[in-house]
């Protein structure tokens, strides 16, 4: 059964690599997720019933240390869904330790296959033969051991993240399904590892008195969970939908020295002011991070210094619903479309005037060609995204203020 549910979980990761919208990282992080518990599963099966010797040489210990990138990269998930936070250098901190177990596992990677057979054997007549695999400098005993509470460590912590994140943002109002879902997987992995230290706690206890620690249900239930994990973790995600199945991205890519990050409210003098958040439906972060995309890649030709652009204009242009560029708008940058729009057009004047536009055409005439269609909305904008009228900030940018 978890065999079956492992592969279902390879057929899950394969789709959410193929319905990406370009570098979404978040979707490519929990395609690594499903693809690392899937190959988990696939060697506590390999490893705990009858199966070929053949089959167990090629899984058994060989994998183990992607045990221990399963946490982080979930981590790194939440980190770019919930947190909204790039993915930096340091980020490569987390497999630190998977890279440490992969260094220990080098004796038997490099074992003749004919040892690798005589193993697989003895785990055939006894599953706790997995103990005596050849190891650099940590016994399997203690990576066993390790496993699941640094596993456990981890989903505690990205569940402690997930909850100031919401916290902060509050996010559970405006995305309350993204956010179960997320909590659904961490309860669930939090569980399977409590109950994998519990059944490896009672094996070290019968080597010792040849009685069981836990009583036969309570076994039976730690047994059980691991089924229900699998079940749960790729059965949610086909209802959905949205997580797996995207519109598709264009192949033709576009070069442009703009980056998404200047396409959202820069840090200009005054405050921002926060757009009213509806609740009235919900768009998830998985499509929220591709509407991004969609719209940085949209802005590399500047529509926006049309007179008459539009939400209903980007809706009509890119094919992307308008409650969803709406909601993108409004709850996902906190900011309303006009303010968004204005501001780019203002970075674009002044773009202009420092390169010396200003000279050769009034002010007026460099708001008119950025889509401004009357004085008055061009100083409010103007005075609102940089804290100075126009007059002001060229008369500023003369005298070398």
């Amino acid at each position: 059964m978890i065999l079956n549910l492992s592969f279902l979980g390879l057929v899950v990761a394969l789709l959410l690599y193929i319905y990406r919208e370009g570098r979404a990282y978040a979707k490519i992080l929990l395609a690594i997720f499903y693809f690392l518990t899937s190959v988990f599963g696939i060697v506590h099966d390999v490893t705990s019933t009858p199966r070929s010797e053949f089959m167990i040489s090629l899984f058994a210990v060989n994998f183990s240390p992607l045990y221990f990138l399963m946490g982080p990269v979930f981590f790194l998930f939440v980190k770019v869904i919930i947190g909204r936070e790039r993915l930096v250098q340091k980020d490569w901190l987390h497999v630190v330790v998977a890279a440490l177990f992969f260094v220990n596992i080098l004796p038997h990677l490099f074992s003749s296959f004919d040892e690798k057979l005589i193993l697989a054997h003895k785990i055939a007549e006894h599953s706790e033969a997995l103990y005596d695999a050849k190891y650099l400098f940590i016994p399997t005993f203690i990576q066993s051991m390790i496993r699941p509470l640094f596993t456990i460590g981890y989903f505690l912590y990205t569940g402690y993240y997930l909850y100031r994140r919401c916290r902060i943002k509050n996010y559970f109002v405006t995305h309350k399904v993204s956010i179960l879902w997320i909590a659904l997987i961490i309860v669930l992995y939090i569980l399977l590892n409590i109950a994998s230290f519990l059944v490896f706690m009672n094996n070290i206890e019968l080597q010792k008195s040849q009685q069981n620690w836990m009583s036969p249900m309570m076994l039976q239930v730690c047994f059980d969970i691991k089924y229900w994990v699998y079940s749960l973790q790729n059965l949610s995600i086909l209802f959905i939908p949205y997580v797996l199945f995207s519109p598709q991205y264009k192949k033709k890519k576009h070069s442009t020295g703009r980056s998404q990050g200047e396409l959202v409210m820069s840090t200009f003098a005054p405050p921002v002011k926060r757009a009213v958040v509806s609740t009235a439906y919900e768009v998830p972060f998985f499509r929220l991070e591709e509407i991004g995309h969609q719209i940085a890649k949209y802005c590399v030709d500047e529509p926006y210094l049309r007179s008459r652009f539009s939400l209903s204009m980007i809706a009509e242009d890119t094919k992307i619903p308008y409650y969803q560029l709406s909601y993108y708008f409004n709850n996902h940058l906190g900011v309303s479309f006009n303010d968004w729009k204005n501001e780019l057009r203002v970075k674009h004047i002044i773009t202009l005037i420092q390169s010396g536009k200003a000279q050769q055409n009034t002010l007026e005439a460099l708001a008119h060609s950025s889509g401004f269609l009357s004085r008055s909305n061009f100083v409010k904008a103007f005075k609102y995204n940089t804290g100075k009228t126009p007059s002001e900030y060229l008369k500023d940018m003369k005298s070398g203020i």
